[in-house]
């Protein structure tokens, strides 16, 4: 209990430090440029990486703030070594990650890549913590113990729910493609087929079919109002896409649920 209320508390850290106490304009100022249509704009190196610095400076404070709070109330136990060398192991590696996005970002099409860009940025953070408490406060050894089959299932059910599902999809609409027109946003569809059936899947995990009802009529009555009954061959399209989608997403979670052993 002791290690995962410190992994608990780096984490809400994280969170706190990167989404709270980080404006806009600290956003701005740690790039070293952007891309405009003249070019790539450089700004001043020393000053991003002064932002850089002050940055990694307000997570590595409040790392330390909490568990040295943990530490005097003695809810942790903890040597003050491995708590300053987690501290600042784990502000470094922030401080690398941020530093390569910021380059990264400047030699590419950030705003056309910002999703992605976001997830791979707090998956690396989200990395150095792991790793930094795993090498601390827990024996590596012991870390392949800590996963078991029933982890292997779920993350593949999510990985089927995703990438192979939508390509299934695609093909089983292929006889009855429409031209795509100027009013559709360019994959809009395939990431809403992708939040609807991580959030179904999610529902089936914790045995909530009743509202994977409300999400099928709510999209139905939206998809029908938009059109107002008009288009039939939009229509079913749209209808063979969704009971497509999520058919498939209920079949996967049922086959995990039962190799979960949940019945």
């Amino acid at each position: 209990m002791n290690d995962y209320l410190i992994l608990a508390t780096l984490l809400l850290c994280h969170i706190v430090g990167d989404f709270y106490l980080q404006s806009k304009a600290m956003v701005r100022g740690k790039r070293f440029g952007e891309r405009r249509e003249s070019g790539v704009v450089a700004y001043p190196k020393a000053t991003v990486i002064k932002a850089h610095i002050k940055h990694m400076l307000i997570h590595a404070g409040l790392m330390a703030v909490a568990l040295l709070i943990w530490l005097a109330t003695d809810v942790i136990r903890l040597t003050y070594e491995r708590l300053w060398l987690a501290v600042g192991s784990i502000a470094v590696g922030h401080l690398i990650v941020d530093l390569a996005k910021s380059w990264l970002c400047r030699k590419s099409h950030q705003h056309a890549q910002a999703v992605k860009v976001l997830i791979v940025d707090q998956l690396a953070h989200l990395a150095v913590i792991l790793g930094v408490w795993v090498w601390l406060f827990d024996n590596l050894s012991n870390f392949p113990g800590m996963l078991t089959v029933d982890h292997f299932i779920i993350a593949g059910a999510y990985l089927l729910a995703l990438k192979p599902t939508s390509i299934l999809i695609s093909q089983l609409l292929l006889p009855y493609s429409l031209k795509n027109d100027d009013t559709q946003i360019p994959k809009a569809g395939q990431l809403i087929g992708y939040i609807e059936r991580v959030v179904v899947l999610t529902l089936i995990f914790v045995n909530q079919y009743t509202a994977i009802g409300f999400i099928i009529a709510a999209k139905s009555v939206l998809r029908y109002g938009e059109h107002g009954g008009k288009d039939t061959k939009l229509n079913e399209y749209v209808l063979l896409g969704t009971l497509a989608s999520f058919g498939l997403v209920l079949l996967v979670g049922i086959v995990a649920r039962l190799a979960l052993g949940l019945g």
